[in-house]
């Protein structure tokens, strides 16, 4: 859900509708592809600006449309202090090579249990740990084709050991700790229309509950405590509209447009903008709504992070505008969401085409973010600029850190 490829950036002339479209068109093909280089290219990638379109103007029709200059990429890092070399910062690697990655001093320790994939592997955030699968090969001329059950398996956080959980065409985070969904379909199904079928199993494949039939054409998102948060697996050009559903009804209790985060005690999404923006937080299950207000004209990305305690909710949104309305910078700010107050991280603006990934290091208030540096081919090691802040630190801490070839850094929600 929460990431697209770097430098697709709406102008204030796109539609907000179109923009969360092709960032969802991009993702599901990039979960398709049959080579990891696309893959590769989106690892530090930032996600989709979630609304720059709002108070554009249609063009009369046959009016001439000018090509948009490129969006800028300076700054092309953050800057910071060094980080210390002796700081416990460990990053999950995911592609052809899954490791754990020491930042400070580059060292890397493979995971074991993992076979050999031809075309590496996916990683899901899921409590406690994470979900490995292999990407599947794609499907030439289907991108919403169902590619087949495809081996799940459980890496707990800074476990060196993978275990199999199950197999799947699709796998999403639960609500409880320790357990995950694993969708299926027919082999070739079109799953924009097919009934996938979910059974919620715990991190060492154990059933938990009765198997469930999704509606006709949705995903799961997300687990929450109070149901499934489902989205249409091809929006086509409806809104993309997310679905608070409960199985036991089979209801929708709610719809989100303009998601920004999701885990399983909250929501956070942001309506229409007016003279600012503000980004809404809906509390599961007890349906309190707090109200988070940006700065200035900024807006929000989707593809916010909430802490592990869910105190703490990161956010990147814009930091400046050219003058023909399309976003030049941005920067990473955290919210606090039961009084709404938002600080910004010191040291995290970039030029709006660099890709940022960010999330918060497992039961922590670590900010941990990357940016893709550009290295040269050959060696064609990529290397990341790694930044690590915690609330109330003056100053980012920064290192550079490179994977091995076709592997990346794994820090937010993923699927990636």
């Amino acid at each position: 859900m929460k990431t697209a490829l770097p430098g697709w950036l709406p102008d204030a002339g796109t539609e907000l509708e179109a923009v969360i479209r092709e960032a969802r068109r991009r993702q599901r093909r990039r979960w398709l592809a049959a080579g990891v280089a696309m893959v590769t290219v989106v690892a530090g990638a930032a996600a989709v600006i979630a609304g720059s379109g709002a108070g554009s103007r249609p063009r009369p029709p046959g009016s001439p449309t000018a090509a948009p200059s490129p969006l800028p990429t300076k700054p092309a890092r953050m800057t910071g202090q060094p980080l210390p070399r002796d700081a416990s910062v460990w990053l999950l690697l995911g592609g052809h090579s899954p490791a754990w990655l020491s930042v400070p001093t580059g060292r890397t320790e493979p995971i074991r249990g993992l076979p050999p994939s031809g075309n590496g592997y996916q990683l899901i955030r899921i409590a406690g740990g994470w979900a490995a699968q292999p990407f599947p090969v794609g499907n030439v001329g289907c991108d919403s084709c169902a590619p087949g059950q495809l081996p799940v398996y459980y890496v707990a956080d800074g476990s060196r050991v993978a275990s199999r959980i199950g197999a799947a065409d699709l796998t999403a985070p639960a609500a409880a700790p320790g357990a995950l969904w694993l969708v299926s379909y027919r082999r070739g199904a079109d799953m924009s229309t097919a009934v996938g079928n979910a059974q919620e199993v715990s991190v060492t494949g154990a059933t938990l509950g009765p198997r469930l039939r999704l509606p006709a054409g949705y995903v799961i998102d997300q687990g929450t405590r109070a149901g499934l948060l489902l989205v249409q697996e091809l929006a086509g050009s409806s809104p993309v509209r997310y679905e608070l559903w409960d199985p036991g009804t089979r209801r929708v209790t709610r719809s989100f447009v303009n998601l920004i985060a999701a885990s399983p005690a909250e929501i956070a999404w942001m309506p229409g903008c007016t003279a600012s923006c503000r980004v809404h937080v809906l509390d599961l299950p007890g349906g309190r709504v707090e109200e988070i207000s940006l700065p200035g004209r900024s807006q929000a990305y989707i593809g916010g992070a909430f802490s592990p305690d869910g105190r703490l909710l990161a956010l990147q949104v814009t930091a400046r505008v050219t003058a023909a309305g399309r976003a030049a910078a941005t920067r990473l700010m955290v919210a606090t969401v039961a009084s709404g107050r938002i600080t910004a991280v010191p040291g995290t603006t970039v030029g709006s085409r660099n890709g940022v990934a960010f999330g918060w290091q497992a039961g922590s208030h670590r900010l941990i973010a990357d940016v893709a540096v550009d290295t040269p081919c050959p060696p064609c090691q990529p290397e990341w600029q790694i930044a690590v802040w915690r609330p109330g630190d003056a100053r980012l801490s920064t290192a550079l850190a490179r994977a091995p070839y076709e592997s990346w850094p794994v820090i937010d929600q993923g699927p990636y």
